[in-house]
């Protein structure tokens, strides 16, 4: 059986920003569809409380993201995320590559928010060039900016924050994502090789 993924939520959170929104990506939940993201695409983000750069490649079509803590999608601090084979895996500097796995059902919900769209619930708390939503569910909440693309039915995503209660023993911390500020956007991926790598060496979490 696949392990769940939020047994590891806690050391998610030691390996690094990029990891964490890699976290929220998989277990954010959407119950339907109205505002969506391009099935591909490459974002570049400024993380505010790191002031360092986030690289997001997105390939729904194939069923893969990738986050890299970097301007640069070669670089070697990375996270992967398998959709098609349900699994996350984490290489950092000095630490190795690590795998871990997540059920169908968490996939589904994180598919659903990040490409398919924001649920039919989400608030809008600002209207204008970019459009302010947030999101609630049961140990976690979510802010989200997105820009209609033009002459598409797809959206940008500017930024996004949150803030997830992690359980540990009979404690509950709540633990918030960085701030990710979109500086760099295309639809596409011009460069699919940041895709391949090596994942022989990765070992259980």
């Amino acid at each position: 059986m696949t392990p769940d993924l939020s047994a590891h939520s806690a050391d998610l959170y030691k390996m690094g920003p990029a990891v964490a929104a890699v976290f929220f990506l998989l277990f954010s939940q959407a119950m339907s569809s109205q505002i969506c993201q391009p099935p591909k695409s490459v974002g570049l983000y400024y993380m505010t409380e790191t002031n360092q750069d986030m690289y997001v490649a997105q390939d729904f079509e194939q069923g893969k993201i990738l986050v890299v803590n970097s301007n640069n999608g070669h670089d070697d601090d990375w996270s992967y995320v398998d959709l098609t084979n349900n699994r996350v895996y984490v290489n950092s500097p000095g630490s190795g590559c690590h795998v871990m796995g997540y059920s169908h059902g968490q996939e589904k919900k994180g598919y659903e928010l990040f490409w398919e769209c924001l649920p039919d619930d989400a608030k809008l708390l600002r209207s204008g060039a970019v459009d302010f939503y947030f999101m609630e569910r049961p140990g976690i909440n979510w802010l989200v900016g997105v820009e209609p693309i033009a002459e598409s039915e797809f959206f940008t995503m500017h930024f996004t924050k949150s803030v997830l209660a992690v359980s540990s023993d009979l404690t509950v911390v709540e633990r918030q994502s960085p701030s990710g500020i979109l500086y760099q956007f295309s639809a596409g991926i011009s460069d699919p090789t940041v895709f391949d790598k090596d994942l022989s060496g990765c070992v259980a979490a």
